[in-house]
């Protein structure tokens, strides 16, 4: 083939490749690809993307024709046009990027739209020309059609500045020119690629040519590293998310193999053409890819790639078709599979993989090493060349691991796109009586049978994959048998059509790439208890009615038991994952909250239970429901270190968190509430709890002002006492009362003896509040410190440790008494020698302003407080 006949040929590409772009586009965008030449060669007000008239118009060689005109009157029937030659064209050229192949069409594909201009233009002018290009992209937007516009120069062209190798690369094997002028390139046979220059320069002089309509866009010479590492992420990335498999999952891992040298496919192109191939389908990427898969790909990797060739081409040869939509491409499918000596069978079961979820699995599956054996070659690609690529490389990797690497608890999950597309087909669910798991299947099942679709212990994840992956669905006929004889066809739908109604259907993998990459948090929280085991509890069996006192499902009735034996759970995180458990026993709840605080909530998800309960399905639900709120909510306010005090069957618990662990012990019997309030000694451990616990909701409203920064007094007077709560800077919280002294004395006097404590403990601030209390529950009030010159005779206690009979020092000015902390008769000696000082014989209460211990331990305010009010009761009574 001469060079004139190839240059023909690539034209004929050209129109052929427009061609098919509008015949497989959706008939809109179609429109538009049809219509974009002339938004540019004229400035209509009528049309899209209008600024100005004196915005630069007219395209080199383009002429609207008559069919033109009326496609654009669909877009405004008042349009209308006359042609006219212009003295100028300044317009060189207009040229669209298709990004894939011509076999099928996307409508998420983003093109690249090249305007060519003159050197001859302004910068005002290029400004005025850029400013339409976006108006015409945004417009195009609007209508479902993604162009990313560039406004190239002739002068950006001959200096090589404006487009990249590989862009070069893209656009020769398949852009279309649209308007204007044409590629020297098309000139060129595949022997002339290393002179590419010099002989373009020869045909400038030659007059054969119309140099007026060919531009030189220069050679493709070199694959740019670059530009390899951005087609291996986007095609990875794209697989991973939507499960969508193109070629260049295999020919991009050609490329990266260490030492293969493979020729361009621009090079290729060129060659077939010179082999006096002609034929479309022949000269498609798509095709060209193959050509070079088939030559060095392994075989497995070969049938692949065979594969995706006939999925992408969308003709479906096992289903008979008497007028296809696209002729043309339905006879290259089959002549493909004909070469491939490929059965009926292996049509039939590509063609039904949306019916067939084992096939869409198995294809999926099957996928998986050709993907990770990209992941690793691109690492080491990206090694070699020093591609800083560590960011993209770690999200690709993340997502191979929640597509292919699931964890024990995690659902598996397909791509939505593979998912079946819901229908109403019958559904069955066994659990035989010498299996556990539960079987998922479409047809029914013998007794011998032992797997199904999807199986696991639990019903709760066979019922939440099989709604995920679009099997299930509130059109769906279920038939559950339990040979166990827990569960009934009944309360199997009630439950699924609560786990329908929570979107369990439209979970996958999220888009937003920040998302992938940020920590896995949990978003969503669906707790199923009691859905194997239903308790009988001993108040319904005496026939007694459930009070208002006694409606703790967690402590129910007289009885003090639990309602809830078991828990099934559902964890929904950020990555669009779900992942499940099951706690049962004395501690299920404890499990269960265990697990949710592993999740490290920031924010608090999303909380719903389902109960089959009969009775106390409503009860258990609004329990757990602000049980594991209140939780989620505390542990976000102290994330480092906490604790949540509740009761369980009356049995006191403590879940506590450190370090980024979690768990719960026992507390001991013996102890009093107050005892475990305030047993935190040298570590700040936040606190709250269980709103069944704490009745007024009081404590729970004091805790919210724990700090490591303060210490913080609560004053509420009872008659003649003052009652004071204190929350010290480790989170303890004690209460104490004192009788014959105003608020203002009792904080005067707490102040002086909390300040010496303050030097030592290293807190900021001390800080007084009054409580009040009616109908809407507890107010507090800031009190501001009044300076007082009310005198206290100074009483000043050393002990050697806060042991009750620690050996201990009461210094009352210069007068020093010695003797054990407990010791009744030393305290009478200190209260006759403070009588003697006093004029007059009433007897007035001792209180101590300063309390050290001199065992060089660290003791948090509460203790110094307990001491103090001991003490003080030694002293006066």
């Amino acid at each position: 083939m001469d060079r004139v006949e190839a240059y023909r040929l690539f034209q004929s590409l050209n129109y052929q490749r427009f061609q098919h772009l509008i015949e497989l586009a959706p008939a809109r965008q179609a429109l538009i690809f049809q219509l974009l030449p002339l938004f540019l060669h004229i400035n209509s007000k009528l049309l899209p993307g209008y600024i100005s008239d004196d915005v630069p118009a007219g395209l080199l060689d383009y002429r609207p024709s008559q069919d033109t005109i009326s496609q654009a009157q669909q877009l405004n029937r008042s349009f209308s046009h006359r042609a006219r030659a212009l003295r100028r064209y300044p317009l060189r050229g207009l040229y669209l990027l298709h990004p894939h192949h011509y076999f099928s069409y996307s409508d998420k594909t983003e093109f690249e739209l090249w305007l060519l201009c003159s050197d001859l233009l302004s910068i005002e002018q290029r400004h005025q020309l850029q400013k339409k290009l976006d108006a015409i992209t945004e417009w195009c937007a609007e209508n479902g059609l993604i162009l990313n516009a560039q406004l190239i120069t002739e002068k950006a062209l001959t200096n090589d500045t404006a487009l990249t190798d590989w862009q070069k690369e893209e656009f020769y094997t398949q852009g279309i020119v649209l308007a204007g002028c044409e590629p020297y390139w098309w000139l060129l046979t595949h022997e002339e690629q290393t002179d590419h220059h010099l002989i373009v320069d020869e045909f400038k002089t030659q007059a054969k040519f119309k140099q007026y309509n060919l531009v030189d866009f220069g050679p493709a010479e070199s694959i740019d590293k670059n530009a390899v590492f951005k087609k291996s992420f986007e095609a990875c990335q794209q697989f991973l998310l939507t499960g969508h498999a193109t070629l260049d999952l295999l020919y991009i891992a050609l490329l990266l193999e260490p030492g293969r040298s493979l020729p361009t496919l621009s090079h290729l192109l060129k060659q077939t053409i010179y082999r006096g191939e002609q034929a479309f389908t022949a000269l498609d990427i798509q095709a060209l890819k193959l050509a070079l898969i088939e030559i060095y790909a392994t075989d497995a990797n070969k049938q692949i790639a065979r594969e995706i060739v006939y999925i992408e081409s969308q003709e479906a040869l096992s289903i008979e078709v008497k007028h296809p939509p696209h002729p043309w491409r339905r006879e290259c499918v089959k002549q493909l599979t004909s070469q491939w000596r490929w059965p009926a069978t292996q049509l039939q079961k590509l063609d039904t993989r949306r019916l067939n979820i084992n096939n869409s699995q198995a294809w999926f599956e099957n996928l998986a090493t050709v993907v990770q054996s990209l992941l690793q070659a691109l690492q080491h690609y990206c090694q070699s060349e020093q591609l800083d690529t560590h960011n993209e490389t770690a999200y690709l990797n993340q997502l191979y691991r929640l597509r292919f690497q699931p964890t024990g608890n995690q659902i598996p999950m397909l791509p939505r796109a593979l998912r079946p597309e819901p229908s109403e087909n019958r559904l069955f669910l066994y659990r035989f009586k010498e299996q556990q798991d539960w079987l998922l299947s479409q047809s029914p099942l013998s007794d011998n049978a032992r797997t199904g679709l999807y199986q696991h212990p639990q019903l709760i994840d066979v019922i939440s994959w099989a709604i995920n992956h679009q099997l299930l669905a509130k059109t769906n006929w279920l038939s559950v048998t339990d040979q166990h004889q827990k569960y009934t066809t009944s309360a199997v739908i009630e439950m699924s059509k609560h786990l329908i109604s929570q979107g369990m259907s439209d979970l996958d993998i999220p888009t937003d790439r920040a998302t992938v990459t940020d920590i896995e948090s949990v978003e969503q929280v669906l707790v199923f208890p009691n859905l194997e085991q239903q308790p009988s509890n001993k108040l319904s069996q005496q026939g007694l009615q459930l009070s208002s006192k006694q409606n703790d499902p967690l402590n129910y009735s007289s009885f003090k038991e639990s309602l809830i034996l078991s828990v099934d759970c559902l964890f929904i995180s950020s990555h669009g994952q779900i992942y499940s458990g099951f706690y049962q026993g004395q501690t299920a709840i404890l499990d269960l909250l265990t697990s949710l605080l592993l999740w490290r909530p920031a924010k608090t998800p999303k909380i719903s239970s389902w109960c089959p309960t009969p009775g106390f399905e409503k009860a258990i639900n609004q329990r757990l429901e602000a049980l594991l709120t209140q939780v989620c909510r505390h542990y976000q306010q102290h994330p480092d270190q906490g604790k949540f005090l509740l009761n369980l069957a009356d049995r006191p618990y403590q879940l506590q968190w450190h370090d980024e662990q979690v768990e719960y012990v026992r507390r001991p019997l013996s102890q009093s509430f107050w005892q475990h309030l305030a047993d935190n000694t040298t570590i700040f451990t936040a606190q709250a709890l269980d709103s069944y616990l704490d009745k007024d909701q009081l404590l729970n409203t004091l805790l919210k002002y724990q700090s490591t920064k303060q210490v913080s007094i609560f004053l509420y007077l009872e008659q003649n006492t003052v009652v004071y709560y204190l929350i010290d800077e480790y989170a303890n919280l004690i209460r104490q009362q004192v009788q014959h002294l105003s608020e203002s004395t009792l904080m005067s006097h707490l102040n002086v003896f909390i300040s010496h404590i303050k030097t030592v403990n290293k807190f900021e601030h001390i800080r007084f509040y009054l409580l009040s209390h009616s109908q809407q529950g507890w107010k507090i009030n800031a009190i501001a410190q009044q300076s007082t010159s009310q005198g206290f005779l100074p009483v000043q206690v050393n002990m050697a440790s806060p042991a009750l009979d620690a050996a201990c020092t009461i210094m009352c000015g210069k007068k020093w008494f010695e003797g054990l902390a407990d010791d009744e008769a030393l305290f009478d000696q200190v209260r006759q020698f403070i009588q003697s000082l006093r004029k007059n014989k009433q007897n007035y209460p001792v209180y101590i302003n300063q309390l050290q211990f001199t065992d060089n331990h660290p003791y948090p305010t509460a203790i110094y407080i307990q001491q103090k009010s001991r003490l003080e009761q030694l002293f006066n009574q």
